[in-house]
Formats: C-alpha cells, sequence, structure tokens
C-alpha cells in the first residue's frame, strides 16, 4: 500500500456523501490522510456521522464556489458525471479525478474477479461468490451490489468479486482481474451518454487489465478488442452453452457436459444463462465440480429479480422491480412467458430510454398492459396500456385483468425514482399490496 504514503502528500478532495462518498471518507480517516470533503447539496445524507468527526474540512454547496481545480486528485462519487461543469473544470486544469474502485486497484494485489453489465449484475456476482465460497475460498463481494470496496479492502480475504457499473468504470483505470466479464449491453443511463455506443464502450473499459475476457457470445456490444484470452457464454451459442443430454438439458462446455440445468434451482432462462457466465468466469480456476453443485442447488436468487410474492386463485404475482431498464424488463418478460400470458406493470422514470424494444415481447406474451409512473403515459400510448395513479390501483386492475394461469408480472423497465426511494421499496409495495389481496 505504497500509495497510500503517496496521498499524504496531495491536496485531496472526496466529492460527493453518498455510499461510496461514504466510505471513501471512513477509510481516509482509518489511513489517517487528510482531504475535504465537498457536496453540492448544502445537507447531504451522511452529514450527521461526517460532523462527528473532528478536524474534517467540509464544504457543501455549488460545486462552482468548491475551488475543485486547486486539488491535486478528486476521488469522486459514481453518481456525479464527469461532464458536471465544475468536474470538467477541474479536468481541464490538470487534476486527477479517480473513484473508489480504482483507489482500491491501486492499494489491493489480491486476485479480482469483475463483473458489468445491463441487467443481471447482482444475481451473477452472488452466484459466483458462493461457488468461491463452497470450493473453500474466502471472499469479499463488493461494488455496485452495495457494500463499497474501500470497507472490506482490508479484510483477510483470497480474493475479491466486484459487481461495477458504467458509473463506476468511468474512473476506473489501473484495475487488474482474474476474470472480467460484460453480461449484456441495453439501453440505459441515456440520459448520462453521448449514445449507447459511448455507454457500451464504458461497460467494455471493465477488459482493461483482464486476464481472461467473458463475453456473451449473443451480444455483440459485450465482446473485447483485442483481448488475448476470451471465452464466451450463451443460451444457445459460446462455448458455454446449454443443450440438451440424454433427454434433459444440460449446461455444456464445448462438447462436454457440466452440470444439468435443474441443478440450479432458480427459475427462469435468464438465470440459467447467469450461471453458464459464472461458469465462464471460473474456466481456468480449476474448481471441483462439488462446489458448483453445492451452489447452485443452494442459489434461491435475489429479492425483487423475479421473485414469486404469491399465487392467488391459480394467478402468480411476480416481482422484478429490479428491472430498472427496457433490457431488464425484455428478459423477465422472456424468462417467464409460456404464451401470451402475462398482465405487465411498468412505468417510472424512463431515463431517455427507447421502449420500443419491448414490442415483440409485448405483442407475442403480454396480454396486458398497466402502467403507472413519470412515464407511465408514453408507455401506455405505446402498447394500448391503462395508465393507473398508484401501486395498489396497478395490482387492482392487474387483479381484474388476469385469469387462471396468468402471470402478474411488476417490470417496469424505468427507474423508480418519482415514486419510491428506490427499486426495493417499490417491490416491497407491490409485493404487500399482493398479500393483502390474498388475505381479502
Amino acid at each position: 500500500m505504497n500509495y497510500l504514503n503517496e496521498l499524504k502528500n496531495k491536496n485531496i478532495i472526496v466529492l460527493g456523501l453518498g455510499v461510496s462518498g461514504l466510505s471513501t471518507v471512513r477509510f481516509l480517516v482509518g489511513q489517517n490522510i487528510s482531504f475535504k470533503l465537498v457536496d453540492s447539496r448544502t445537507s447531504p445524507p451522511g452529514r450527521d456521522e461526517v460532523h462527528k468527526l473532528t478536524g474534517l474540512e467540509t464544504y457543501f454547496g455549488d460545486l462552482a464556489q468548491a475551488q475543485l481545480d486547486a486539488a491535486d486528485l478528486i476521488i469522486i462519487s459514481p453518481g456525479i458525471a464527469l461532464t458536471t461543469p465544475a468536474v470538467a473544470s477541474a479536468a481541464q486544469a490538470g487534476v486527477e479525478i479517480i473513484g473508489d474502485i480504482e483507489l482500491f486497484a491501486r492499494i489491493s494485489d489480491k486476485p479480482v474477479f469483475a463483473v458489468t453489465g445491463s441487467n443481471g449484475k447482482s444475481s451473477v456476482v452472488t452466484l459466483l461468490r458462493d461457488v468461491l465460497v463452497a470450493s473453500g475460498k474466502k471472499v469479499a463481494l463488493a461494488g455496485n451490489i452495495g457494500t463499497p470496496v474501500l470497507d472490506v479492502v482490508d479484510h483477510d480475504v483470497d480474493c475479491f468479486v466486484l459487481e461495477l457499473s458504467s458509473f463506476q468504470l468511468e474512473t476506473t483505470y489501473s484495475l487488474k482481474s482474474v476474470a472480467s466479464c460484460v453480461l449484456n449491453v441495453s439501453e440505459d443511463h441515456m440520459d448520462r451518454y453521448d449514445s449507447f455506443e459511448h455507454y457500451a464502450q464504458t461497460k467494455r473499459r471493465i477488459y482493461c487489465g483482464a486476464e481472461l475476457c467473458v463475453y456473451n457470445a449473443e451480444d455483440a456490444q459485450t465482446k473485447p478488442e483485442n483481448a488475448q484470452r476470451l471465452v464466451s457464454f450463451g443460451g444457445e451459442t459460446g462455448q458455454y452453452h446449454i443443450d440438451n443430454f440424454a433427454g434433459t438439458e444440460h449446461f455444456i462446455y464445448g462438447s462436454e457436459t457440466q452440470l444439468a440445468c435443474s441443478e440450479l434451482k432458480v427459475l427462469g432462462r435468464h438465470n440459467q444463462i447467469n450461471a453458464l457466465s459464472v461458469m465462464a468466469l471460473l474456466h481456468h480456476q480449476n474448481i471441483p465440480k462439488n462446489a458448483f453443485l453445492t451452489a447452485f442447488n443452494q442459489f434461491t436468487g435475489l429479492a425483487h429479480r423475479c421473485q414469486i410474492v404469491e399465487e392467488i386463485d391459480g394467478v402468480s404475482y411476480v416481482n422484478d422491480s429490479k428491472a430498472t431498464n427496457v433490457g431488464a424488463a425484455i428478459a423477465a418478460i422472456a424468462s417467464i412467458a409460456k404464451g401470451k400470458n402475462i398482465v405487465l406493470i411498468a412505468g417510472g422514470v424512463g431515463k431517455g430510454a427507447d421502449f420500443s424494444p419491448l414490442t415483440p415481447y409485448i405483442t407475442e406474451h403480454v396480454k396486458h398492459v398497466i402502467t403507472l409512473g413519470q412515464d407511465g403515459p408514453h408507455i401506455a400510448e405505446l402498447f394500448a396500456g391503462e395508465y393507473v395513479s398508484s401501486m395498489a390501483e396497478a395490482v387492482e386492475c392487474a387483479k381484474m385483468a388476469a385469469s387462471a394461469g396468468d402471470i402478474v408480472l411488476l417490470a417496469p423497465a424505468c427507474a423508480s425514482l418519482d415514486m419510491y426511494a428506490n427499486f426495493m421499496t417499490r417491490g416491497d409495495d407491490f409485493a404487500a399490496l399482493v398479500k393483502q389481496e390474498c388475505i381479502s
């Protein structure tokens, strides 16, 4: 950690008091490294905790007055765009700007497995961690999944499994990984990027410094350029794929059967493809088959991701509130539909996304669309849907539209921040309202 000694002689600003910003503050204080904390909000969350730290210089307010240009180094929260005028000005003045992932990369030499993608990241890194643990490894799971990486950088572990967002990758330059993967790329955060290609390129930054690059053979945007060691996965194509063997579907590498798909206990084709990506990420790690069996059998999936809430009068109610973009909503519909049997609840903050890729899936599998939230009227107009003003009204309308054998699916294709604190709160509200219907 020699880099930490260098930091003691730098003029450092920690910019943004979000989850990663607060983690960076705790880490630098613990290392006796002085810095100034800056946030554009006059009363940011975490301010009370920060005020308990004696001698910490802070500035809360207009970034134009924060003297960012005077810093040697800015450690920026991922939620703050590099195009923010005061940040762009500092970069132009020669100030180095990094995130907490880059700081981690400069001070840790433990093996890293890194995963990004528009959808499925959290499920994949959790299953990857579980397989590694089942093989006897001590593993720290961190990054975009919720635990800031600097909170665990000093832990006694054999390796790190990191979920990385495009925002985090924007300020990551020197991460070395044993294996890195882009699971998929679909439109998301178009309010932050110049184009879809710009967004996809940012995702592919994860391959820089990777010993093994893992990509989705069925998504051209995930394929790295000029990589030396590649391995691919995909439902039907790719080196790791799914095929029929002895009458049942199996996970297969090349022509070699690995495990029966039934060993993975969570449902849905998208979960099977997630499992393939995990196998591909561990391609060179000599993980015993037993470890995969144990982890696949015990993995029950993550909350708010195609989670069955209840079955009422033959209708299944499924919470996929984590489907905060169009690609995730498509994956949910395609994975659980059986014919045209879905009543879809969608809407929220669309983040500038194009909803038209949903059209063939809605045409083939969705019998009724119910929308709510900021972009609800637009989605309702596109798909001849029914716009409602609340989740309670959406659940009630879905109940009336569904028949035995149908699935009421909450897959919003949008962020939640117009109506809820986060996608978890949205999913919890949906689940609570469904359970009320169950006992009413």
